[in-house]
């Protein structure tokens, strides 16, 4: 039996960070969560991986051709899941319907908890361990800054880039600056990995 052909040379930089760029924002629509990314990025990894043999130079370049299947692939995962919206079995029902609960009539809305709206708007619901964990890391973070970064981040905590180069004295850039700077601090306690 022949070994399947190698189709490394589809990793390029360009690829993975496209691929990963894609996950990142279809995960951010309605309907999907965080927790999707790595499968969304393993689905267009696949593409990729199936359709490396279709590459012509003399079309396009690689980057086109990525470029390309990448975002088909994308519009074929969300034609999917709107199909799965409209499937045999999906029953939508109004929220101002009667429900019986605890055999008193009332409607849907009644029921209805912050929860289901943040699934409603793809927003997902932080549990309590998870902010305690994040709030955590960002004490953490926070004190291994110089005082004057520290400062101006706890600041940005509660106000804007202008209201905190208004206290401060200072200009919008160096506030920026100061985010960049802080930036390094917040990845080593896990934030902007993802």
């Amino acid at each position: 039996m022949a070994a399947a052909p190698r189709k490394d040379w589809i990793l390029t930089a360009y690829s993975s960070f496209l691929v990963a760029f894609k996950a990142r924002q279809l995960c951010r629509r309605n309907g999907f969560a965080k927790t999707d990314r790595e499968d969304v990025e393993n689905e267009l990894w696949a593409s990729l991986a199936n359709h490396a043999d279709r590459f012509d130079p003399s079309r396009a370049s690689f980057n086109t051709y990525v470029d390309r299947v990448v975002n088909t692939t994308v519009a074929m995962i969300l034609r999917s899941r709107r199909q799965q919206k409209r499937a045999a079995g999906f029953h939508a029902r109004s929220i101002n319907a009667s429900a019986a609960c605890d055999k008193q009539p009332s409607s849907l809305s009644d029921s209805l908890t912050m929860s289901d709206l943040g699934r409603r708007n793809g927003i997902e619901a932080a549990d309590d361990n998870s902010q305690c964990i994040d709030n955590e890391a960002v004490h953490h973070a926070l004190a291994q800054m110089p005082e004057e970064l520290r400062d101006i981040c706890r600041r940005l905590m509660g106000g804007t880039i202008s209201s905190v180069a208004r206290d401060l004295a200072i200009t919008r850039r160096q506030v920026r600056n100061a985010i960049s700077a802080a930036r390094p601090f917040l990845e080593r306690a896990g934030f902007g990995t993802n």
